[in-house]
């Protein structure tokens, strides 16, 4: 079974180095190919190592007994690695028709060559089995996402936005990189480590920098700005891979370290469960008032973070008062929501990526009318918009409702003050889910209907019939998922923890088609054009329509504390009684609270404090003596003091 998984492997690696090998024209149509077979393969030999619960050691490599890299695969990483595979499919059908409309032979090759490449190391990730491989690959897949999103390196935007993106990954890497170490000091070994537990102050020290580490990854509020940058600036299949399968992966390696790395403590799910209400709520925040298409899904994804810590924190919080049960469902309904959330979010990212490309635009105010113009893309963002806004029976609907369950299930066996803090969290739970409606009746009105507000958008035609049917295998998936979840849940051991929606789609089928049939025979088969009614207006355009500020303006001005809504007027008259108007200027300013207030003060930190540095090294000998003179002499009184 093992060389199974080395010979996917092994077709991920090849994939990625035929275009570096041969530049002959659309040879990215060949390596993608070869990704999918590769991405077919995996989802079926991971679907039956999942179903029947094997653990298979894959590969042990040791650069000598101390740092041993071992990779194998047991029932959580398969679940994950399905969810790659998947992705996988749906990327390599996507991405040759993405690629024909750029700009650039040499931007096609090595895009076409590293998003294979950034596959295997997310894959490897997963794999791994010890805290050394774990960091290599972790590392690996933070370089190879760093470049692509440098593809549009020649705008500043894009270049600022993957040093952004660098920089921030780097301080995850640092903070794994500490936890790992502190883990090391604490067993003895970099094998992945069982229920650690005990008074050692290191425990939660190293908990806390692996939590960290992971959070910024994933996007947790406030270490999320990245995300804004990084997934805009990307090509859409790119966007696709790193929302859809590089936050998974981070939430795995989560998921890991709660499950088997620590004997939890219940103060650490109280953290994370602040952590995760912090990031739903605002994340759908911003989303809702975002212009940018793909910044909009940005941001949706990290309110889905959110959830998802949510989930995981009421695991700790329920196994520490020892409700198994409740923790079970909240934990099960975490790891299905950020599967889900891979799905879906994958399949939206591909048909934004689309419009955007058929329009020239990713501003939802200049968008419009594109359902008319690519009718199978709209269809399929829909499909995706139903999954993300939690309507049954799609996929997206599963994972909240047992978290929901899980949250007020547990209600009554927990203390009073405990009792506080989780009806707090069913609230703002329950608020997050009625903004992330809104947020996409806005994107899906705004975008596919009413009349085009540009010229893109109105020359904007559908796709061709790849660039359809990859996305169209993450609706099917997220479909099948939600329908199933029932069954799939049953054969995964978990019978029980939600009711059989296959009955609803069921009747849901039937309603609609009888709907359908009956306004079909019922209405006039003759056509006749005609003006809709327009309130009175002579021929309403464009102009007359919402805009995206202007649907969102209600519900922004309402959470202004949130946005920090700055509403500036300036005016000046031709007389000293301010009666006779001359000029005048207004703007709506929003803050970018944790840039303004959180990562700029920092940066303006380090910089003083380099140049500071930088202004010892003046290149004088007489300096430099003084220097070693003066480290000389706190050596002596360190040393003598210890002695």
């Amino acid at each position: 079974m093992s060389e199974i998984f080395l010979f996917i492997l092994l077709l991920y690696a090849l994939a990625g180095i035929v275009p570096l090998c041969i530049r002959k024209k659309r040879i990215w149509e060949i390596s993608s190919l070869i990704m999918g077979v590769g991405g077919l393969l995996l989802v079926v030999s991971c679907l039956f190592a999942a179903l029947h619960n094997y653990s298979i050691p894959v590969l042990k490599i040791s650069i000598s007994a101390l740092y041993p890299v071992t990779l194998g695969i047991d029932r959580l990483s398969a679940v994950y690695s399905v969810l790659l595979g998947i992705l996988t499919v749906a990327v390599s059908m996507y991405t040759p028709g993405y690629l024909d409309r750029m700009h650039g032979d040499r931007r096609k090759y090595l895009v076409s060559s590293l998003i294979p490449l950034f596959l295997v190391s997310m894959l490897l990730v997963i794999f791994s089995q010890t805290l050394i491989a774990f960091l290599i690959f972790w590392e690996i897949m933070a370089i190879l996402s760093f470049f692509l999103v440098l593809t549009e390196y020649e705008e500043a935007r894009t270049r600022y936005a993957a040093i952004f993106y660098l920089a921030m990954t780097q301080l995850s890497t640092v903070f794994i990189f500490f936890g790992i170490i502190l883990l090391r000091l604490i067993t003895g070994s970099f094998a992945y480590p069982d229920k650690v537990s005990g008074s050692d102050v290191l425990i939660p020290v190293s908990f806390f920098c692996l939590f960290i580490g992971i959070a910024i990854k994933s996007g947790v509020i406030p270490f999320h700005k990245w995300l804004t940058h990084a997934h805009p600036a990307a090509p859409s299949p790119v966007s696709a891979l790193m929302s859809g399968m590089m936050i998974s992966t981070a939430l795995y390696a989560l998921v890991r370290v709660l499950t088997r790395f620590y004997e939890t403590d219940i103060s650490w799910g109280y953290v994370m469960l602040v952590f995760g209400c912090l990031t739903a709520v605002l994340g759908v925040m911003y989303a809702l008032k975002e212009q940018d298409l793909k910044g909009l899904l940005a941001y949706s994804s990290i309110d889905n973070t959110g959830v998802v810590l949510i989930g995981l924190s009421l695991w700790v919080i329920f196994a520490s008062y020892g409700q198994l049960d409740i923790a079970t469902m909240a934990l099960v309904g975490a790891i299905f929501h950020s599967v889900s959330h891979g799905i879906f979010k994958g399949l939206l990212f591909l048909t934004a990526g689309s419009v955007c490309q058929a329009a020239h635009t990713r501003n939802i105010d200049e968008l419009g009318g594109i359902l008319v113009r690519m009718p199978s893309t709209g269809l399929l963002f829909f499909i995706g918009i139903l999954s993300i806004s939690a309507i049954p029976p799609f996929s997206g609907f599963i994972g909240e409702l047992l978290i929901y369950q899980a949250l007020i299930g547990g209600l009554m066996s927990l203390d009073p003050y405990a009792q506080v803090v989780m009806i707090i969290a069913l609230a703002l739970f329950g608020l997050t889910g009625a903004l992330t409606v809104t947020t996409f009746v806005k994107a899906f009105g705004l975008t596919f209907l009413a009349l085009p507000r540009s010229s893109g958008a109105e020359n904007a035609r559908e796709t061709p019939f790849f660039m359809v049917a990859g996305p169209a295998v993450l609706a099917g998936m997220s479909i099948v998922l939600g329908v199933c979840a029932y069954h799939i849940l049953g054969i995964f051991g978990y019978p029980g923890l939600m009711p059989d929606l296959s009955t609803v789609a069921v009747l849901l089928l039937i309603t609609t088609c009888l709907v359908y049939g009956a306004v079909y025979a019922g209405a006039s088969q003759k056509t006749k054009i005609s003006r809709t009614w327009d309130c009175g207006m002579h021929a309403p355009g464009s102009m007359n329509e919402y805009t995206g500020s202007g649907f969102t303006e209600p519900v922004v001005r309402f959470f202004s504390p949130v946005f920090r809504t700055k509403i500036t007027v300036s005016k000046q008259y031709h007389d000293s009684f301010q009666c006779l108007f001359r000029t005048g200027e207004a703007g709506i300013y929003l803050m970018k609270f944790f840039e303004e207030c959180l990562y700029l003060p920092v940066a303006r930190g380090i910089d003083r404090y380099a140049g500071y540095v930088s202004g010892l090294q003046n290149g004088s000998v007489d300096r430099y003596v003084l220097y070693v003179f003066l480290m000389v002499i706190a050596l002596i009184i360190v040393l003598g003091w210890s002695s």
